[in-house]
């Protein structure tokens, strides 16, 4: 059932709405990936464009296949006239969650598809919240979204009742603008705040406690940090900056209330596209997503490029390939990918085994 509050939705155009308006333009205008060094492919099926970021090795091409039309093409906004889906996430049920950014008020914002029956059912919404990214939090079992235009984390169970805000507000006197989340075991949560330019980078990354409270900023100085996953063992975060195309390592200490070192894990040649959400497997793969390009990139942890998931092009563009899950203890992937023809689930086959921090970190 639906939940629904609030009242009319004020549109905001923010930099991530001109990014995702400038990656739509992109795609339609390019009508195919965004185009760098050539990989090999397997199953026979012709060269793709792939990154050229790690070591120079040769990687494949793992095609994801289109599974359900999900979400129908929103209205125009300030985003452009696309649907864009984010968040995917397993609940306990066994059920797929995810969010659709683009959502106007009174639309369904949090949805779950069932991938037996291949029914979509609408789990919330509201007139205010524009949601950003979708977990379960290993605490409590419950939903957590990031609302982006109003700086809050919200909270509520799976069947979208018992809606909360658990956090709002600024963190060191600047508002946030959180994008991703990731929770370690104990269900403390790692947020991306997309902020910053290539001329000023204000980005952070921020921490805060199960309950939402006592944030730390844990690194600040990045240029629209977008993606946020944890290594297996939870020493480590790997965070994506959108517009530098590039993979940051953050090593934490012990508490995970500090980071003891950092530096640029990977990167790669994203030409107008940008780095997105990203992902881990049990091998410690890293799926980062190139919005705009119609791909994701799969490094191993020493930077090593293993492989790109393409998202078909044809017979019309979808590069608005924003998120990704890997089901914990299989290889299924889903992608989560919109645009001018409304918004789609894609599976395809991971590389290793999905774990907790697959679908948004912490122990279940």
């Amino acid at each position: 059932m639906i939940k629904s509050s609030g009242s009319e939705e004020t549109m905001i155009k923010t930099r991530k709405s001109l990014a995702l308006a400038a990656a739509f333009v992109v795609a339609l205008a390019v009508g195919g990936p965004v185009a760098t060094s050539a990989a090999s492919t397997t199953g026979g099926q012709g060269a793709v464009p792939a990154s050229d970021a790690g070591r120079g090795t040769a990687s494949r091409v793992i095609r994801a296949v289109q599974v359900a039309q999900v979400a129908p093409l929103d209205p125009p906004s300030a985003f452009g006239h696309a649907t864009v889906l984010e968040g995917p996430a397993f609940g306990p049920d066994g059920q797929l969650y995810f969010v659709d950014f683009t959502a106007p008020a009174g639309q369904p914002k949090i949805l779950r598809y069932d991938l037996r029956t291949k029914a979509v059912k609408p789990v919330y919404t509201d007139a205010t919240s524009r949601f950003s990214s979708l977990q379960f939090s290993p605490a409590d079992g419950k939903i957590y979204v990031t609302d982006y235009d109003n700086g809050r984390i919200d909270r509520l169970n799976p069947d979208g009742t018992g809606f909360t805000t658990v956090f709002s507000g600024p963190v060191d006197g600047r508002a946030m603008v959180p994008d991703d989340i990731a929770f370690n075991k104990a269900g403390d949560m790692y947020i991306t705040d997309y902020q910053g330019s290539l001329k000023n980078p204000t980005g952070r990354v921020v921490r805060l406690d199960a309950h939402g409270a006592n944030p730390i900023v844990l690194q600040d100085g990045l240029s629209n940090p977008n993606g946020i996953s944890f290594t297996p063992d939870f020493s480590g975060l790997w965070v994506g900056e959108y517009n530098l195309g590039r993979e940051d390592y953050l090593t934490l200490a012990p508490d995970g209330k500090s980071v003891v070192g950092s530096g640029v894990g990977m990167s790669a040649n994203v030409g107008q596209g940008g780095f997105d959400s990203n992902s881990v497997d049990s091998a410690g793969n890293v799926y980062q997503v190139v919005l705009g390009a119609g791909k994701i990139l799969v490094w191993n942890r020493t930077g090593d490029l293993l492989a790109t998931i393409a998202i078909p092009q044809r017979p019309k563009p979808e590069l608005l390939v924003s998120n990704l899950v890997i089901k914990p203890g299989t290889k299924d992937g889903y992608i989560t990918v919109g645009g001018d023809n409304g918004g789609y689930i894609y599976k395809f086959r991971a590389l290793a085994p999905g774990i907790s921090q697959s679908n948004g970190g912490g122990a279940r």
